[in-house]
């Protein structure tokens, strides 16, 4: 007897072919029949049958980039992710993650962690290796499958605290330790988050000598850009140098071109990214939104992100700064993406503050009208009465640099969401990224076919992260799927409502159980912690 099999579906099996008519048989968590049951090929009875007449039935997506590895403690079930049909993550993203960590510098790292918002653990002090935390994800019940990659600002922080300095070369060798254990215990390769601090501290020839570490294992390297805005360009092929150099395959995350001036820009990236492949496998992903989201405190200019929070506090603290604040933010360096510049006060929609929960869901220009201030100082009250921390939603974005990305046949998609089951406020990505994708670009605007969507979501994140298993159907491969109204399917969540459910999906299975059942996850924990088949040089 099967355990779940689905009659009558349009298989749309990932690759990108075209869809078939057809029934699917699952059972002990894998594909075990795709064809006609009344062939007598199989038995057709089951413990749970679905007619999926009218619907299509998919692999279940990948979310490309997400961060969930910052809240799965806190929020395990990650329904937000399974109510778009996401049932895979490539987590560890931007260089930011729980692990590893130092005795030395510990309370650094934590205050660094907190200034993103996201809940510490208080497990992640005895995640001295990357593969300590992996065995304690192991253990942990989660609603989808997770895998990660090994985050650069962690790594530097565990050997070098928040040091701008150039790495000394015992320090070089410390953190490619660091990455040595991490890429035995499975970890897909390494995350930067070149905008960050620490990474904005690193500069190419770091990240060239880490990433040779990690091309000892066949593994991939991912960045968060240097610069999104007037130094894109660059900062992508900083990006196609390093990988070059190191012999790793490579993904610019979260693609885009931010800030009206350097709006069609994503004409000469994508061209990059083709280019390069003469020499390097690269991808990258993006999210179907105009808008980006990202924390407070990465709206300051660099030379605060180099002294410890609490001199941060002082310094915006006293009045006697202010001047020189606002040319860094409003006349930014070359190498500074700054957000009030980009934006404007009227443009920093703010998501989840610790302490201000009044100022959550409008803009610094509103809060400063309802505080009756100036909104250059309640910008500073933002940052200063929230000890650093929050997120803010910035709108720097062109809708035809979105377009361009996201139907680029190498971009793959990612929610880039932070959200925790609870928060009131948060970007609309967290919630209807994949179900906006077919509904806009597929049926909207028919940029894709739903075929060329589905590749996107599923087979093509699959292979060029070694994921066996995932993003086919296929009989053999896992049974992680989703089924959905082909029509109906669309996204709801907005700015102003951001966590509206999605509509049209009927049945998202994990690993043979069916966890989502028209559009309401059932709190069902049946993913795990994936391990990437990668091919060690």
């Amino acid at each position: 007897m099967n355990d779940i099999l689905i009659k009558n579906a349009q298989i749309i099996d990932g690759t990108g072919a075209p869809a078939f008519k057809a029934d699917m048989a699952v059972k002990d968590g894998k594909i075990v029949f795709i064809g006609k049951v009344d062939g007598g090929k199989i038995d057709a009875s089951s413990t749970e049958t679905f007619d999926a007449d009218g619907l299509a039935v998919a692999p279940g997506f990948i979310d490309a980039h997400g961060h969930s590895d910052l809240f799965a403690f806190a929020d395990p079930a990650r329904a937000s992710k399974l109510c778009q049909g996401i049932t895979t993550e490539i987590a560890g993203q931007c260089g930011l993650g729980p692990a590893p960590v130092s005795e030395t510098f510990y309370n650094v790292y934590e205050a660094a962690f907190k200034s993103l918002g996201a809940p510490v653990n208080p497990k992640c002090r005895d995640f001295k290796t990357f593969g300590a935390f992996m065995s304690y994800t192991e253990k942990m019940p989660l609603g989808i499958n997770l895998a990660y990659f090994i985050p650069h600002g962690a790594v530097r922080v565990a050997v070098m605290g928040m040091s701008a300095e150039k790495p000394s070369a015992e320090q070089m060798i410390a953190m490619q330790n660091y990455i040595r254990e991490g890429m035995e215990a499975g970890a897909l390769g390494l995350s930067s988050g070149l905008m960050y601090a620490p990474g904005i501290f690193s500069d190419e020839e770091e990240m060239i000598e880490l990433c040779k570490t990690v091309s000892e294992y066949g593994g991939i390297y991912t960045t968060h850009l240097r610069d999104q805005g007037n130094r894109v360009e660059e900062s992508v092929a900083e990006t196609i140098r390093a990988a070059k150099s190191a012999g790793v395959r490579a993904n610019v995350s979260h693609n885009k071109a931010s800030g009206k001036n350097n709006w069609g820009k994503s004409a000469s990236t994508i061209k990059m990214i083709h280019d390069a492949q003469t020499d390097i496998q690269i991808m990258h992903d993006a999210y179907p939104y105009t808008a980006s989201s990202t924390v407070l405190i990465s709206t300051l200019p660099h030379y605060l992100l180099r002294i410890p929070h609490q001199e941060i506090i002082a310094y915006l603290n006293n009045r006697e700064n202010r001047s020189a604040l606002m040319d860094a933010v409003y006349n930014p360096a070359p190498d500074f993406e700054s957000a009030l510049y980009d934006c404007g006060c009227e443009g920093i929609l703010i998501t989840t503050v610790p302490v201000t929960k009044d100022a959550e869901g409008k803009t610094i220009k509103q809060y400063a009208e309802e505080k009756n201030i100036d909104q250059f100082d309640a910008y500073i009250k933002l940052l200063t009465d929230n000890n650093l921390s929050g997120g803010y939603i910035g709108f720097t974005m062109s809708q035809k640099d979105v377009d361009a990305f996201i139907t680029d046949p190498l971009c793959m998609i990612g929610t880039d969401s932070l959200y925790v089951q609870g928060i009131p406020v948060t970007h609309p990505r967290a919630i209807g990224t994949f179900p906006r994708v077919i509904a806009k670009y597929v049926n909207q605007l028919k940029l894709l076919t739903l075929e060329e969507a589905v590749r996107k979501m599923t087979s093509l994140p699959a292979e060029f992260y070694s994921l066996p298993g995932k993003g086919i159907l296929r009989e053999g491969m896992d049974a992680d799927i989703v089924i959905f109204d082909p029509v109906k399917i669309t996204d709801r969540a907005d700015f102003e409502q951001p966590l509206l459910p999605n509509e049209g999906i009927r049945r998202v299975i994990v690993g043979g159980k069916t966890a989502v059942a028209d559009d309401k996850a059932l709190n069902v924990l049946n993913g795990g912690t994936l391990r990437p088949s990668l091919k060690r040089k």
